[in-house]
């Protein structure tokens, strides 16, 4: 008996104490607003953050919408202390990657969050308040561990990155130091110092990025060609050879071939479809033997160049990453014109000013000009030609507008293309009463008035026959 007294003594002593150490979440009756929401309270040890959220139209998500709205505000003010060897320092003078750097910082901050505590909540009919706590100590020293876990992950990635560009492997040198800076992307505003075996003690997020613009800056693309003349519709039969090197310029050493290099083609200059990727071979050659030019431009333009956002792999997904290394002005990039020969056209002008032949025929010679340029390769002879372009216009003189001396030219044109072999023709289009005007005479008028009309035929009659299957 004497025991079982001792027994329940001991467990009411148990469940005393335990009641004593907890800290139970605060609930204050709905009646009595609380002190914290009314004025917000200060505490020199911990970083607080308040949220409020509407009940109305929230239904029950109301509560998930205050504690996110608390946690916001409780790393607001949590201050990004900016350390003096931060690589952030290196882009001062481009604005749009240091605003990234901020924002991804603060949302870094927020995800990385740990050790906070629910002080207290409130709620009335209308609002429901949340309160959350956390120890400015506990915050410092999480962040201290993670931080030297993580700088010692990075320089395992860095170092092997090394050991790869000691050996020449430039492509996975590149691919190491991308995964050691993946490691440090959300703590680039932290002191990221520590000693590395081959290089003293460095900076992480400095010397990653320095290393891979070094590797970039020293790889230089050339191509085997550097304009071809093609036939439309025609696959290139001489195979496009870009040969990737390494020369540091600065070492004096001999220029070496880069393998494994993923390089990426494209149209840059022109309609025509392409979208190949290579990989170089052991002589740093990439070959690109199925290019065709499927669309009409007169000139067009290949372009090589390193693919990136390959070798980032998942993270060219991530904005910052992107910026920081996919930045055009850093790629290695080689071009190759492509001069494509089109139908050979026979031009005829008939052009009238005022009533009055025109010597200069600006508007027949600008539209031939244009159509050079995209289309048609030009002959003097009708009898070689595939097609005969036919453009017929004339100006009138309209009304002169005293009141706001303004001089008034009115411009009809008439555009025809005769397929020479059948005779027929295979395309009609034209305007009247096209309007140019200008002031103190009709010739400034006339000047106003073909600019015009040229610029029409070129926003809308030459996307036309681009169309067309000529």
């Amino acid at each position: 008996m004497r025991k079982n007294i001792y027994f329940l003594l001991f467990t009411i002593l148990v469940l005393f104490q335990a009641c004593k150490s907890s800290q139970p979440v605060v609930q204050q009756s709905e009646s009595t607003i609380p002190q914290w929401v009314s004025s917000r309270p200060v505490m020199n040890d911990y970083y607080i953050g308040i949220g409020m959220a509407k009940k109305s139209g929230l239904s029950d998500n109301y509560i998930a919408v205050a504690r996110n709205n608390a946690l916001n505000d409780l790393v607001s003010e949590i201050s990004i202390k900016i350390s003096g060897n931060s690589m952030f320092y290196q882009f001062e003078n481009r604005t749009e990657l240091k605003e990234e750097f901020k924002t991804y910082t603060n949302t870094s901050i927020k995800e990385n969050l740990e050790g906070y505590e629910l002080s207290a909540s409130w709620g009335n009919d209308n609002e429901y308040w949340v309160f959350y706590k956390l120890s400015k100590k506990l915050y410092a020293d999480i962040k201290a561990k993670k931080l030297e876990d993580i700088k010692k992950r990075s320089l395992s990635f860095f170092e092997k990155g090394n050991e790869y560009e000691e050996n020449a492997d430039y492509n996975n040198a590149i691919i190491s130091y991308l995964k050691a800076f993946d490691v440090i992307k959300k703590h680039l505003s932290d002191e990221l110092t520590i000693f590395s075996p081959t290089k003293g003690n460095i900076n992480l997020g400095t010397e990653i990025y320095n290393s891979v613009q070094d590797i970039l800056h020293n790889i230089h693309l050339k191509p085997n060609i550097d304009k071809l003349f093609v036939s439309l519709s025609t696959p290139i039969t001489k195979d496009i050879v870009v040969t990737a090197m390494y020369q540091d310029v600065k070492s004096g050493k001999t220029a070496t071939p880069v393998s494994s290099l993923p390089i990426y083609f494209i149209f840059e200059k022109g309609k025509s479809v392409l979208n190949e990727k290579i990989n170089t071979n052991t002589l740093g050659e990439a070959i690109l033997s199925t290019a065709k030019v499927t669309n009409k431009g007169k000139v067009q333009q290949i372009k090589a160049s390193l693919d990136i956002d390959a070798m980032m792999g998942d993270i060219a997904k991530d904005k910052l990453s992107s910026q920081l290394f996919a930045f055009e002005s850093n790629i290695p990039v080689c071009k190759i014109t492509v001069d494509v020969e089109g139908k050979k056209a026979f031009m005829e002008i008939e052009e009238n000013d005022f009533g009055l032949a025109s010597q200069r025929k600006t508007i027949g010679n600008g539209f031939k000009k244009e159509l050079s340029e995209k289309l048609f390769s030009f002959t003097e002879s009708k009898e070689k030609a595939d097609v005969t372009v036919k453009i017929s216009s004339k100006t009138t003189k309209g009304t002169y507008l005293e009141k706001n001396d303004l001089y008034v030219v009115f411009v009809d044109c008439e555009i025809s293309i005769i397929d020479n072999k059948t005779n027929t023709e295979i395309f009609s289009n034209g305007f009247t009463n096209f309007k140019g005007m200008q002031i103190r005479d009709y010739e400034n008028a006339l000047k106003d008035a073909q600019q015009k009309a040229l610029q029409k035929i070129s926003n809308e009659i030459i996307p036309e026959l681009n169309n067309l299957d000529l």
